[in-house]
């Protein structure tokens, strides 16, 4: 979760305070997409997000629809509509459920690997703060 939350607040940099969750939603799966789909492939990034969104979905019901994966586009429309606090909880949940999934799936190193290769500067910053 905390990888989650650190991501989608270093993608809210842009946007405006209404939409600022679901532009960094949509910019973090854009971007998990990339790294992610040559490992599992599209469908497989997708059917781990509906997974995600199913696992969530005790929390925040909105992300059960499986449609909203198709693009990310879809998932910003869909936080758009929700209040920005939900909105931004509902993304953590999603996105911190799928991280628990594809680590278990790939494995912590290989799983660090991918979100390096997206966020090089973020993992960076973790691994100063850890060694401290």
């Amino acid at each position: 979760m905390d990888r989650a939350m650190r991501l989608l607040a270093h993608e809210a940099t842009a946007g405006s305070a209404d939409d600022r969750a679901s532009t960094a939603a949509s910019r973090v799966y854009d971007k998990l997409h990339a790294q992610i789909a040559p490992l599992v492939g599209d469908e497989g990034v997708k059917m781990l997000f509906v997974r995600s969104a199913k696992l969530a979905q005790g929390e925040f019901a909105d992300l059960a629809d499986v449609a909203i994966f198709e693009r990310a586009t879809k998932l910003r429309e869909r936080l758009q509509r929700q209040d920005p606090a939900i909105a931004t909880e509902s993304a953590e949940a999603l996105f911190g459920t799928f991280f628990a999934l594809i680590t278990s799936f790939i494995g912590e190193r290989l799983t660090t690997r991918v979100l390096r290769n997206a966020w090089p500067t973020i993992e960076e910053t973790e691994s100063r703060e850890t060694a401290q």
